[in-house]
This record gives structure tokens, C-alpha cells and sequence, in this order.
């Protein structure tokens, strides 16, 4: 019994020893940079699900890459293109149904990970959207997946460098079978 919990004992400690070695340890700058990357996202969903074109676009690169699925855009001038885009097609589809409130689109995102390396960051996170396209506007869910960012500082400001929807309901949007949060 005493040769057992001793045995015990010392795993435990074996294990403790071992979970405090392999802790990641951040500094203050990580915190900012986390917090100014947690913002630029939520402006993002904002933009998206307000359809603001012009806020769309203030979040991405001057030669930033959309990848989703409307196909690939490239350019801040092409992906608020895109977004009018799609906001004139929801304009078109709610303006079919007058007697109907328009519908409403609302992304939220969670899990996030993200790793900092100077003025370059890499996101990963999942997504899932509600939806209320339907007769009595009730809600239900749309679509879910994961999103890959990569982000730069430009000019002190984080900015989407290269933005990718997966998504599971899409065929040629979906996930591959590797845990993309490495």
C-alpha cells in the first residue's frame, strides 16, 4: 500500500513538473496584440452582418485576400465590391417578400487562437451563422466552420492579410481532416 501510494506521489509530481515546463508564457505586448486581433475580428462580424462595405473593406490589407464563398477576391477596392454585392442581392430577395421584415444574418465567432510573431499573426477560430430567411423570420442555424487569418500591422494597426471561410455545408468549403489550431 505504501509502495503504491508512493508511486502515486511521484507521478503526480513527475506530471506537475512536466504540465509547468510545457506552459506557454506570454508577455504584456501579447495581451495588446490579442486584444487589438479580438477587435479587429468583432469590427469584421459587424461590418458583415450590417453589410457596411466601406468598414468591411477598412479591416483587410490594401492588398488583402477574401476566400469564401463567393470564390477568392483580392484587394480592399474588390472585397467592398463584394460585399455591395451581396448586399444588393439580400436587398433583391428581401424586396421580393414586402410583407415580410427583412432578414437578417448574424456570424459569431469563438475559440480563438492566436499566435504573434512581430507584426505578423495567425488566427484560427470557429464560426457559426444564424439565419432568419425564412416565412415567420424565426431564426435557425445557417452554416458553421472554422476561419484561417492571417493578419499584419500596418501602420500600428492590425489588418486582415488573408481571410478563409471554411465552411461544412459548402462541397469544396470544408475542413480537411488536420486540426488547422496546430
Amino acid at each position: 500500500m505504501r509502495r503504491i501510494l508512493l508511486l502515486l506521489l511521484g507521478s503526480l509530481v513527475i506530471a506537475s513538473v512536466a504540465w509547468a515546463a510545457s506552459r506557454v508564457t506570454y508577455d504584456n505586448r501579447y495581451a495588446r496584440d490579442r486584444a487589438e486581433i479580438d477587435d479587429l475580428l468583432s469590427r469584421y462580424l459587424f461590418a458583415l452582418d450590417w453589410q457596411d462595405p466601406e468598414l468591411y473593406g477598412d479591416v483587410f490589407a490594401p492588398d488583402g485576400v477574401l476566400i469564401w464563398a463567393g470564390g477568392t477576391v483580392n484587394g480592399r477596392a474588390a472585397i467592398v465590391q463584394e460585399l455591395r454585392n451581396a448586399r444588393a442581392a439580400d436587398e433583391r430577395t428581401n424586396a421580393e417578400t414586402p410583407s415580410l421584415r427583412p432578414f437578417k444574418r448574424r456570424h459569431f465567432v469563438s475559440n480563438f487562437v492566436v499566435r504573434v510573431d512581430g507584426d505578423r499573426a495567425t488566427v484560427r477560430s470557429l464560426w457559426f451563422e444564424f439565419n432568419n430567411d425564412n416565412a415567420d423570420r424565426r431564426p435557425y442555424l445557417g452554416a458553421y466552420g472554422h476561419l484561417e487569418d492571417e493578419l499584419q500591422r500596418v501602420d500600428g494597426r492590425w489588418l486582415i492579410a488573408r481571410h478563409q471561410v471554411f465552411n461544412e455545408q459548402r462541397e469544396g468549403m470544408t475542413a480537411a481532416g488536420a486540426n488547422p489550431a496546430w
